[in-house]
């Protein structure tokens, strides 16, 4: 019989397998009605689990809070406009904050608002360096696409649990994007019932007045399937929130000490190095000739 187990497993399968693992091991002890946090970090040093990251797993428990419920009918039949991930990671608030706000403007082009003890707001840079990162970023096809690029919003709240362990709160608002598109629908819903109410106007023929009802009912569709082009924004920027977590989580936070470079001297490095890239493909494509 031939093994199914591929010779090297990918991700899914390990994730799946340890999980199942956990279980089985979970299942073989009796546990009463349950353990302390020291007898779980005795247990996980059993099977060879670090003790820091179980300390960090059981902060993360102890922090959690159950996903928010959708709020009104915009939330619950088109999606959120303000979305919310967290998580436990290690460090102090200060290089948390330093390494998320490093991040934030090198990969979602967000520059810090307002920052006070434990808050940090971030929102979108000045339309001359995004159009410079834009630029930027067609002649770098392999680079990962932002992820914010409809938040006007966002929010950090870091706040220090045990020692070397915080915990941290990341929501993006996407309030006037979700509004231009239900502004967008419902102009469409109310374009076709008002061409639908100028002929029900005209006609008095029974078959003519079932046409004249034909625009309403193609501007609501129309309208209700432009609403629903916000759901996937939505899903992306939650995306986004993961991905920025994910990276604390798996790089060291900066140290606190590295101040970022001035926004000036930033702007013109992308400036240049955009100058850079035009003249290169130029000179490409005219060797090429």
């Amino acid at each position: 019989m031939e093994p199914r187990l591929p010779a090297r497993i990918d991700r899914a399968t390990f994730d799946r397998v340890l999980q199942r693992a956990a279980e089985l091991q979970a299942a073989s002890r009796d546990i009463g009605e349950g353990l302390s946090e020291e007898e779980v970090l005795a247990l996980g040093n059993e099977v060879g689990i670090s003790p820091q990251l179980l300390k960090q797993a059981l902060l993360e428990e102890r922090t959690r809070v159950a996903p928010p419920e959708p709020e009104g009918l915009l939330d619950a039949w088109i999606a959120p406009a303000e979305l919310r991930a967290e998580r436990v990671v290690q460090g102090t608030e200060e290089s948390i904050t330093t390494a998320l706000t490093a991040w934030l403007d090198r990969y979602e082009h967000f520059v810090v608002q307002r920052a006070t003890l434990g808050r940090v707001t971030y929102e979108p840079v000045d339309a001359l360096a995004g159009a410079m990162r834009k630029m930027k970023r067609m002649f770098d096809p392999a680079g990962a696409k932002p992820s914010q690029g409809s938040t006007e919003l966002l929010t950090a709240v870091v706040t220090p649990l045990e020692d070397g362990f915080c915990h941290v709160a990341l929501v993006a608002t996407l309030r006037s994007s979700r509004r231009s598109y239900v502004a967008g629908a419902s102009a469409l819903g109310a374009t076709g019932i008002a061409v639908t109410t100028g002929l029900l106007a005209l006609v008095s023929v029974p078959a003519a007045e079932l046409l004249a009802i034909l625009p309403a009912a193609a501007g609501i569709g129309t309208g209700m399937v432009t609403a629903r082009a916000f759901r996937p924004i939505s899903a992306r920027s939650q995306l986004g929130l993961e991905r920025a977590l994910d990276e604390l989580e798996r790089r060291p936070a900066l140290k606190s000490g590295t101040p970022p470079a001035p926004r000036s001297q930033q702007i013109a490095r992308e400036v240049g190095q955009v100058v850079k890239d035009i003249t290169r493909e130029v000179r490409k494509a005219l060797e090429e000739k």
